[in-house]
């Protein structure tokens, strides 16, 4: 079947428009042209590559830290009793890891403030405490994820609600690790959920909604595919919240190591009073969150704490409640992260 032509719609997020005041004729001559026809766009070096470099090398000097046997240059020492937990989507959360010095210098850079702040309109963001990927490629230890096609915004939610981020630091090829988007499929969110109301009807109470196989047939009929995302050291990768995507695993040819922050940012003026208490408490702890900067926030959250495979908490977290290397604190930092009002 011929791929359908899809015809892009004005985009409303719930006090905010979005692509303020352009039509569906008219263009942006940016990246949000892209985003809103394909459902995630690259923005070019938004963190020069000689910073996003010493960003990936920061990250590795952390995983370094855990144990003396680990060896990037050796896969065969690439094994769990010599890396820290990660979590069930195979990221990185506890351990103070998400407010290091390297993570929170790399959401404050410039380049990748100045896109989310076109995107909104505004420059009063909050930003998610969100994962460090280091994926490492082919390990010995782990068999090849299934994919999991995903949305991050849950059905009984109509419109474009979120645009989540990736702060790219490696190259990332064909064969490597990285996002997998299905280009399009944002814009047929409505009509599947329509066609599909036994699932619209579920609660998703973190705004996560998995496709079963059975389900991507519907969007292949209508020509949508996926696409591996392909990036550089310092680009940044948006994508809509309501575009189907996973995060792979390499190919048996890939041998880079991904290495990616993942960042969201929201308009701070969507957040009441509860939110932004929440927040600060996990701000305190040093804790993570999901991509949503002011929605699902959990102190003390299960979720932020190194679980091994038994359920008991890996004895090297009591160790490492903080980071390595603790941020800067500064009023730009302390805004995003909610805990100042602007």
């Amino acid at each position: 079947m011929a791929p359908v032509a899809l015809e892009v719609p004005d985009i409303v997020y719930p006090s905010i428009t979005v692509f303020k005041d352009k039509r569906r004729s008219e263009q942006y001559h940016d990246f949000r042209d892209e985003l809103q026809q394909k459902g995630y766009a690259i923005i070019k070096n938004a963190i020069p590559r000689d910073r996003a470099l010493q960003y990936k090398q920061k990250a590795f000097d952390w995983l370094n830290s855990f144990a003396t046997a680990l060896d990037l240059n050796k896969p065969e020492t690439w094994v769990a009793e010599n890396l820290p937990v990660m979590n069930r989507v195979r990221m990185f959360h506890a351990y103070g890891v998400v407010h290091e010095k390297f993570m929170w210098e790399a959401r404050m850079e410039p380049g990748v403030l100045d896109a989310f702040s076109k995107l909104w309109g505004t420059d009063e963001l909050l930003v998610s405490f969100d994962c460090l990927n280091i994926n490492l490629p082919n390990r010995p230890d782990l068999s090849a994820r299934t994919p999991w096609q995903h949305i991050d915004q849950s059905p009984n939610k109509r419109g474009l609600h979120c645009v989540q981020g990736i702060i790219n630091l490696c190259a990332s090829g064909p064969d490597d690790g990285g996002l997998v988007v299905y280009p399009g499929s944002h814009l047929l969110n409505d009509e599947f959920f329509d066609a599909h109301p036994n699932s619209a009807q579920q609660q998703y109470a973190n705004d996560i909604y998995i496709f079963p196989i059975s389900e991507l047939d519907w969007f292949e009929r209508r020509g949508i595919r996926p696409h591996k995302v392909c990036a550089e050291p310092g680009d940044l990768l948006l994508w809509d919240s309501r575009t189907v995507h996973y995060g792979s695993d390499s190919t048996e040819a890939g041998t880079r190591i991904r290495t990616a922050i993942y960042a969201t940012y929201m308009p701070a003026s969507l957040a009441n009073a509860d939110q932004l208490t929440k927040k600060k408490m996990v701000f305190e702890e040093f804790g993570s969150t999901s991509h949503w900067p002011y929605e699902h926030i959990e102190p003390g959250a299960k979720k932020a704490k190194a679980l091994l495979p038994d359920g008991s908490i890996d004895p090297r977290a009591e160790h490492r409640k903080v980071p390595l290397e603790k941020p800067e604190y500064c009023d730009k930092l302390l805004k995003l992260a909610g805990v100042l009002p602007y």
